[in-house]
């Protein structure tokens, strides 16, 4: 396999989407639902929801960027959700290390956003 920006950029997305996957399953783990049980009710349900939402954010936003990195160059039309999507994830990997400092995967999550900013980041600068 060539080592390409496009192929990086693939796996960097598949790392994205993999701490998706992590981030749900752990919600049900007891490393985050017994710190939900401590919470009222109401509030169980919020942050459970919070908590799965994060996860799929990084599962579509890795996604699309799998999808579309090897077809930005050749279709220009899909320049723009390619963009949106890794915009959003650099959004969410500086939020994540800002909120979790002392969590090694929001730092994983981070890295793995960055990543992906940086190996585009030259790409549409024309």
């Amino acid at each position: 396999m060539k080592l390409s920006r496009q192929n990086i950029a693939k796996a960097l997305s598949v790392g994205i989407m993999l701490m998706g996957f992590t981030h749900i399953a752990a919600t049900f783990t007891p490393l985050i639902a017994d710190k939900l049980a401590l919470l009222p009710e109401g509030a169980q349900d919020t942050f459970t929801y919070f908590s799965l939402m994060c996860g799929t954010l990084l599962i579509l936003g890795g996604g699309i960027t799998f999808a579309l990195a090897d077809k930005v160059t050749e279709y220009p039309f899909v320049r723009k959700p390619y963009v949106l999507a890794i915009a959003i994830l650099t959004i969410a990997g500086i939020l994540a290390a800002c909120f979790m400092p002392h969590n090694p995967f929001a730092w994983a999550i981070f890295a793995l956003t960055m990543g992906l900013m940086l190996v585009n980041a030259t790409k549409f600068m024309k």
